[in-house]
């Protein structure tokens, strides 16, 4: 991706972040699974590089659940029980009480280097 779509993309960002009245944290809850493989990934470790880090590991159904989240563009560190490791983005608006964040390992798509979060 080059960077003036970069720079879009995350202006766009800032700007729903900052529409009109305060923004509260979310709880944001999602899945890890991969659609082209057909499987769900119990067991995985959820990382959110927030201040403070949040970790969850996801249950037997593969869901993860983080409480009270700024508002925010982070950076989301997967790691599989077989030891796989992936990084992706996710954006918590606060605008509504709850985000939903399905990590699809299918989809996932790793941030450039000189991303900034």
């Amino acid at each position: 991706m080059d960077c003036p779509k970069k720079l879009g993309g995350l202006l766009a960002a800032a700007a729903l972040l900052a529409g009109s009245g305060p923004a509260a944290a979310a709880e944001v809850y999602g899945r890890v699974y991969d659609t082209l493989r057909g499987q769900l990934y119990p067991g995985a470790q959820v990382t959110l590089a927030s201040q403070p880090v949040q970790v969850a590991r996801c249950d037997e159904q593969a869901q993860f659940r983080f409480k009270d989240v700024p508002p925010g563009v982070y950076l989301v560190h997967l790691a599989l029980p077989d030891q796989s490791v992936f990084t992706s983005r996710m954006l918590v608006s606060g605008r509504i009480p709850t985000t939903i964040a399905n990590l699809d390992l299918a989809r996932i798509n790793p941030p450039d280097e000189d991303d900034q979060y």
